[in-house]
């Protein structure tokens, strides 16, 4: 690191190459190369100087170097002709892919499960619910999806850029204007998410993750962190609609429960029943942890972005097209797993089979609850029906835990078929009640 007075100079190494970060002071561009570097640097001849000196020892010793200003987002594609293989891949989250239970195909929940409309009723995914596409079509999605949106902060994983709104803004930011923010993004999900302007660092970049993670004891693998940014449940507050993490009492459904519990939070109430409901997002993370995968140390990365090959044959970390690994089970499973590629694939979809065909019983049954709650509920005595209440909340909590978990129970089986169990034993149980 050279520093003059204010300004800073950070020298980076990643193989034969030099990234030169300098601080906001400076307003330089992009080079390489050994390009012409001082075109936009202001007038300070001293540090001018400095520069150039250094840059000349790397042009005369053939070293490749990158100077870009520290605070401004490089998007992917600038970063193609040094991260090329990286950024090959990344274009590649654009494709259409699809496996047995899941995939980037996009399609209609609401068309494939009808149940949905009932349990979903009056919280917005009853009106428009369709399976995510890659991570490149984020931000896009977001702006297009019918439901309506409580303020940016719906934008907090759809783009790179809103770390520096939020940087701009601060906290006002959460309940500005969905519609005027989203216009002034300029790409979905990218390298800045994860790495700043720092290839190879991983970074988090969200501070709602920070900020939960503060409740837990237990440290994580940054290779799982950087996906936890956005892979987790979490919910907007009710008045400053920042993006929060429910994890004071742990990551399990029953301790996000509890927080919500004491926050006297929900995300809605039932228009047929009167309940008051939790809506789940994507809780990866959270289910994750604790499986067998998990306790051997395999991390998200070590799964969904192994070492592949170019198309000069030659390898590279990581690929960057985020895709089941079902897509590249040689690079993702074989290093771990013998067997064939067959067989991993069989055994992956007997456990997720399961869990698809559990979880459409209990959506089944969660419809059928929520319908006699509805025709029954004014004829039940009042603490018979706050019980019948809580424990729809409680096991449509567990349903949702699975049924929104991209993984259709592979991440842990063992955890997801334990929440669907607790969902069927509460629902059972409420029909008791009412009998």
């Amino acid at each position: 690191m050279f520093k003059f007075k204010n300004d800073v100079i950070l020298f980076i190494m990643e193989g034969e190459r030099i990234y030169v970060l300098i601080s906001e002071n400076i307003p330089i561009r992009k080079q390489k190369n050994g390009g012409d570097p001082m075109s936009k640097i202001r007038d300070n001849r001293l540090l001018s100087t400095a520069i150039i000196v250094v840059l000349a020892v790397f042009v005369l010793a053939g070293i490749n170097y990158i100077i870009m200003q520290s605070d401004e987002i490089v998007y992917a594609e600038g970063w193609a002709d040094d991260q090329p293989d990286q950024y090959q891949s990344y274009l590649r989250n654009a494709e259409m892919v699809q496996t047995t239970f899941g995939g980037s195909e996009p399609y209609d929940y609401l068309e494939k499960y009808p149940e949905l409309k009932t349990i979903y009723e009056g919280v917005g995914f009853d009106i428009d619910y369709l399976r995510a596409r890659g991570h490149v079509y984020a931000l896009e999605d977001v702006i297009n999806t019918g439901r309506n949106k409580a303020g940016a902060s719906c934008l907090a994983c759809k783009t790179a850029d809103y770390v520096a709104m939020e940087e701009e803004h601060g906290s006002d930011l959460y309940a500005m204007d969905f519609y005027e923010m989203a216009e002034e993004a300029k790409t979905g999900v990218s390298c800045y998410d994860c790495h700043r302007n720092e290839p190879g660092v991983l970074q988090i970049t969200r501070g709602h993750l920070e900020k939960g993670l503060e409740h837990l004891e237990e440290e994580h693998d940054m290779k799982n962190l950087v996906c936890a940014q956005c892979h987790i449940e979490y919910y907007l507050h009710p008045e400053t609609k920042e993006v929060t993490v429910p994890w004071k009492y742990g990551t399990d459904v029953a301790d996000i429960e509890a927080t919500f519990i004491e926050w006297n939070f929900t995300d809605w109430t039932h228009p047929r029943t009167g309940g008051d409901l939790y809506k789940i997002q994507h809780p990866e993370f959270e289910t994750y942890l604790g499986s067998v995968h998990d306790n051997f140390g395999a991390t998200c990365v070590d799964c969904h972005m192994p070492q592949m090959e170019n198309e000069e044959g030659g390898s590279y970390h990581h690929s960057h097209h985020w895709t089941s690994p079902l897509h590249t089970v040689e690079s993702s499973c074989m290093d771990c797993h013998s067997g064939s590629e067959e067989d991993l694939i069989a055994e992956v979809e007997a456990l997720q089979g399961e869990v698809v065909e559990k979880t459409a019983k209990v959506t089944r049954q969660l419809e059928e609850l929520i319908l006699r709650i509805e025709a029954e509920k004014d004829a039940l005595p009042e603490d018979v029906r706050e019980e019948v209440y809580q424990l729809q909340r409680s096991a449509q909590v567990r349903w949702d835990f699975v049924f929104v978990e991209n993984s259709q129970g592979f991440h842990n089986h063992e955890k997801a078929m334990a929440y669907l169990r607790e969902a069927d034993e509460m629902i059972e149980k409420a029909h008791e009640l009412m009998d």
